[in-house]
């Protein structure tokens, strides 16, 4: 049985025409998601990184810089910004209160450095707004702070995050326009990392018309897409530029991180021209392996084989992308996308105890070593993408910020509005608690499980008030059958609808019958998946210290086997043409239910092998052989 997930298929499915974001704190986590969450802020990194990084202890919105043009300057704007992002979210998102309290702390910081003109940024007065060919971090930038403040008004409720967020955006929008570009007009192959970041200014301009209905946010973020486009090509990472998209037979080559952001500014600046955006996710597709991650070591180059790399930031950027465009197109074959990335590639390149990351790693990691080269090494000579690390700030401090960011895009994207009718939509699952306000009245959904571990979801719906509304779940294109018990429904292609009155509370579960099937690589080889979860099989290792940081227990290290001979040993041979793919589906619930990627509680067995979910095997095989 060969599997072909809904992703990279175009399929067209019956959908409501958009979803509305649900405000950051609508939905909290429950479960190993939260229990995920408190671990990293307790004794991760997440909860302490700007004493273990310079770069993200670096204040650039407080000290400022006179040089609006020197490459990189902003580079600790981004690090510093992207993690208080993070930590404010993963603090109020898990009940957290110490790191509440001090992430709220530190939002006031931030907006105490805003001038009284409403400047919020990183230059002195005198090298604010440069314009045109000039590489500036300048939007950039601006966009980490206001998203921080913009995450804060809406998780603790505080006015002022707004205010400040909307006088700093309001202040730039009267910087650009017709007649002043942000982007450059000239081709070039000069870097321009931090100006093509700056499209990434579309990520604010959205949440502020989200908060305040204001359409100068939106016309805006359409005329930056715009003056993006009429940048002459080739310019580095003008993968979604407009005339390269034109291109089908023009592959995507840019800074992988890059090309997976851009896609937000597509789905909001060019929210009319739907057409230009499959065209880059028809591309992008080409470039995912079964495991949810978009290749990129750091460019994007080559076929999605076991052991390509792909970035920790590019998972992050890929997760908020695909939440938002699933928002914006109401795909469920982007959500099942998003679930594969979260449970899987993500996973698979952290620490389950949240100590460090891979800045780059792939599906079969027979070893994380500081020695592998990657595309950029191959020019600088530096080393250490593949090893472990809390900061990885001897290559570049920009993957474990963005770390903290990614389970919280998840949380915030499992339920949202529907926008034909007072409705709900669950376009992703996990353990977790809605509260919001339908028609007036207080809604709350509980979603009982352990899932992706478990292959039901219990629902519980308590409404304030006696309400019609509709509750609409994702069928996921994985599912051979997806069955609600408890509620009368309708299934209209992937999504199922439980519409009625609801009154009190109300139970209901969906199961979800979830075969082990065969997925493909490249070359051929399979990969073994069922439901949400890629399955590996584990390789024993050893971890080998290469640096410790100032303060214990934090260290940078590689992972090596524990014995040679477990990576000379044979491949597992699968039996595709059986059921399940000749494989027994094993549970135990032994383990803490808190921490399943340490002790997984569901495993598959075969002939005299083991395979588990990939994030629970630091090392691995993802590839197989069949017959």
């Amino acid at each position: 049985m060969t599997f072909t997930p809904r992703i990279w298929c175009n399929r067209v499915v019956n959908t409501p025409s958009a979803m509305r974001r649900l405000p950051l704190g609508s939905t909290v986590p429950r479960g190993w998601m939260r229990a995920q969450m408190r671990r990293d802020l307790a004794t991760g990194f997440a909860g302490c990184l700007d004493a273990l990084s310079p770069h993200v202890a670096r204040d650039l919105f407080r000290e400022r810089l006179d040089d609006a043009t020197c490459h990189a300057g902003w580079w600790d704007a981004e690090s510093r910004g992207n993690w208080l992002w993070g930590y404010t979210m993963l603090g109020h998102l898990s009940g957290s209160v110490d790191h509440r309290t001090r992430a709220d702390a530190l939002v006031r910081e931030l907006r105490a450095t805003q001038d009284a003109d409403g400047y919020l940024g990183i230059h002195s007065a005198t090298a604010r707004y440069p314009s045109g060919d000039a590489e500036n971090g300048e939007l950039w930038a601006q966009s980490r702070a206001i998203l921080v403040l913009l995450a804060h008004y809406e998780l603790a409720g505080e006015a002022a995050s707004l205010e400040s967020a909307r006088r700093a955006a309001d202040l730039t929008l009267t910087k650009y326009g017709p007649g002043r570009s942000h982007f450059g007009r000239h081709s070039t192959q000069s870097d321009r990392t931090g100006q093509t970041h700056g499209l990434c200014f579309a990520d604010a301009l959205e949440m502020l018309h989200e908060s305040t209905g204001d359409h100068r946010y939106r016309h805006f973020a359409r005329w930056m897409l715009d003056d993006f486009d009429a940048w002459p090509v080739p310019f580095p990472n003008d993968d979604l530029a407009a005339a390269n998209l034109a291109d089908p037979e023009r592959p995507l080559r840019g800074h992988a991180v890059h090309t997976v952001e851009h896609l937000r500014a597509l789905a909001f600046g060019g929210a009319q021209d739907a057409s230009r955006l499959h065209s880059a996710l028809r591309k992008l597709r080409l470039s995912a392996t079964t495991s949810g991650a978009v290749i990129g070591d750091e460019s994007l180059h080559g076929l999605p084989a076991p052991g390509a790399g792909y970035e920790y930031c590019t998972l992050t950027e890929l997760t908020f992308s695909l939440a938002r465009l699933a928002q914006h197109l109401a795909d469920p074959g982007l959500a099942d996308w998003l679930e594969r990335l979260v449970f899987n590639a993500a996973q698979a390149s952290r620490s389950a105890d949240g100590r460090a990351v891979a800045y780059l790693c792939s599906d079969t990691r027979l070893d994380a070593l500081t020695s592998r080269p990657d595309s950029y090494s191959l020019l600088s000579g530096r080393h250490g993408r593949f090893k472990l690390s809390p900061t990885h700030d001897d290559v570049a401090c920009c993957c474990n910020p963005n770390a903290t960011r990614l389970l919280p895009h998840y949380v915030a994207a499992m339920w949202m509005r529907c926008s034909d009718g007072p409705a709900l939509a669950a376009p992703a699952y996990g353990p977790s608690e809605l509260h919001t306000v339908v028609d007036g009245q207080p809604v709350a959904i509980v979603q009982d499980t352990a899932y992706p571990f478990e292959d039901e979801i219990r629902f519980t719906v308590t409404v304030g008030a006696p309400l019609r509304m509709r509750v609409q779940l994702r069928r996921p294109g994985w599912a051979a059958a997806a069955r609600v018990e408890g509620a009368t429904h309708r299934e209209d292609n992937a999504w199922i609808s439980i519409e009625r009155s609801w009154r009190g509370s109300t139970s209901f579960v969906l199961r979800l019958d979830q075969p082990v099937v065969a997925g493909r690589y490249p070359g051929g080889d399979v990969a073994v998946l069922r439901g949400p979860l890629q399955f590996v099989q584990p390789v024993p290792h050893r971890s080998r210290v290469l640096r410790a940081h100032s303060r214990e227990p934090w260290c940078d290290q590689e992972l090596l086997p524990a014995d040679p001979e477990d990576v000379a040993a044979g491949l597992p041979v699968l039996e595709c043409s059986q059921p399940d793919l000749g494989l027994t589906v094993t549970r135990d619930s032994r383990g803490d239910p808190d921490d399943p990627w340490s002790d997984p509680p569901l495993r598959l067995l075969g002939g005299g092998f083991e395979l588990v979910p990939i994030g629970a095997a630091p090392l691995r095989r993802a590839a197989f052989i069949s017959r």
